[in-house]
């Protein structure tokens, strides 16, 4: 954290992908990249693949996004699709595990904290709020939910960890089990791929969806971090 800090107020970029000195220092970090006039990109933190730090901090500019509806963590999506098929919890996990999709201690992911994490990240982005200050309020996939998973396939739904944040309620992040229909865009996402929905009243919803959960992933947002703090010479559609 302290190489971190100094680098900024040096004047170097950063790139990372670790959520926690973030998290916790976020005000701090923004604060020591002021000073240094750097910048700091944080794609591989908020989706690996899925681009949602680059619509937050930019592409959504103007739009007057009010609200974030995500299930940014494939673990969950694999896992919860997986107790629908009727796989049991455990057996959902480990296959997660299996395939490189889950890390060895995928609690983060199961308790909703990693989802949450990550729409943290990007309600900073987009709202200046102090992430190290966000509330969060979470559900978790424990062994009530294969039976969750089973009943919302009955009736045609599927079961997702839904992480929402709002302007409505300012500096809280929730993540709960939802039984969402085919005309919610969360329906379509299949495990381990992930997908966040950004509300603009005038612009309507707008989606981004894919980037599935993986350490090619991740290590694709960072590459391209970097290359967009290069920045391109030239002129016309630059």
């Amino acid at each position: 954290m302290q190489e971190t800090l100094a680098a900024l107020r040096s004047g170097v970029d950063v790139v990372t992908a670790t959520k926690s000195h973030v998290l916790s220092n976020w005000r701090e970090l923004e604060q020591a990249a002021a000073e240094g006039d750097s910048r700091i990109r944080i794609s591989g933190a908020t989706g690996a693949a899925l681009p949602t730090a680059d619509l937050a901090r930019v592409a959504l500019n103007g739009m007057g996004c009010t609200a974030v509806r995500a299930c940014p963590n494939g673990t969950s999506m694999f896992v919860l699709d997986q107790l629908a098929a009727g796989i049991g919890l455990d057996a959902a996990v480990l296959e997660a595990q299996r395939r490189g999709i889950a890390e060895a201690d995928p609690s983060a992911d199961l308790s909703g904290k990693d989802a949450a994490t990550k729409v943290r990240l990007i309600a900073g982005l987009l709202w200046d709020w102090d992430v190290a200050r966000i509330a969060v309020e979470a559900e978790p996939i424990d062994q009530r939910a294969p039976a969750l998973a089973l009943a919302a396939a009955r009736q045609g739904l599927r079961l997702r960890a839904v992480a929402r944040a709002s302007l409505e309620r300012p500096m809280v992040v929730t993540v709960r089990l939802e039984a969402v229909a085919p005309t919610d865009p969360l329906f379509h996402v299949a495990g381990p791929e992930k997908a966040m929905v950004f509300s603009c009243p005038e612009a309507g919803d707008l989606t981004v969806q894919g980037g599935r959960s993986s350490p090619a992933g991740a290590a694709l947002a960072m590459l391209k971090d970097v290359l967009n703090l290069l920045g391109l010479s030239g002129v016309g559609f630059q």
